[in-house]
């Protein structure tokens, strides 16, 4: 397995924000070994192992917390994942030929895009932290008998004098 912190890789287990994830992609599929394929993907196996931590979430706040870490506009997966779309749209262009341009602007507008999602989705760490259910007050607690009523308000019709 692989371990990564503060972009340099370990041999060891992968680690989201200092947190230690396990590596498997959800119910539905087995873990994730470097034995199953002969390229390893160590990026794309920590946002799998990520995914696997919001599966086995058991509460919306935690999901929530997780979706911060991709969502969050200055640091999140999204935001550094369009950094590294312009580095890579920079790199293109160094080469000053035409396809190098193209590509360039094609990853700028992946960044860009990347960036428009995540404004898109600006309220969707709240609204998941929304979704734990309320706590609510049992009827026990309330006095029995009706509830007492608030006194009629006196509203003094226009035109009218007293």
């Amino acid at each position: 397995m692989t371990h990564i912190t503060y972009g340099t890789v370990h041999d060891s287990d992968i680690t989201a924000s200092g947190n230690a994830a396990t590596q498997t992609a959800g119910p539905s599929v087995g873990p994730v070994t470097n034995r199953d394929r002969t390229t390893t993907y160590v990026y794309g196996d920590a946002l799998l192992a990520l995914t696997g931590r919001l599966n086995a979430t058991e509460s919306h706040a935690d999901a929530a917390a997780l979706l911060h870490q991709v969502l969050d506009p200055t640091s999140g997966l999204l935001e550094r994942l369009g950094e590294l779309f312009e580095a890579a749209g920079e790199k293109a262009k160094q080469t000053e030929q035409d396809d190098g341009f193209d590509l360039h602007y094609d990853l700028e507008d992946a960044a860009a895009a990347l960036r428009s999602l995540g404004e898109d989705l600006h309220t969707a760490v709240d609204r998941m932290r929304a979704l734990a259910p309320a706590r609510h007050s049992t009827s026990a607690a309330l006095s029995p008998g009706p509830s007492p009523r608030l006194p009629a308000a006196k509203i003094p019709m226009p035109g009218r004098s007293r």
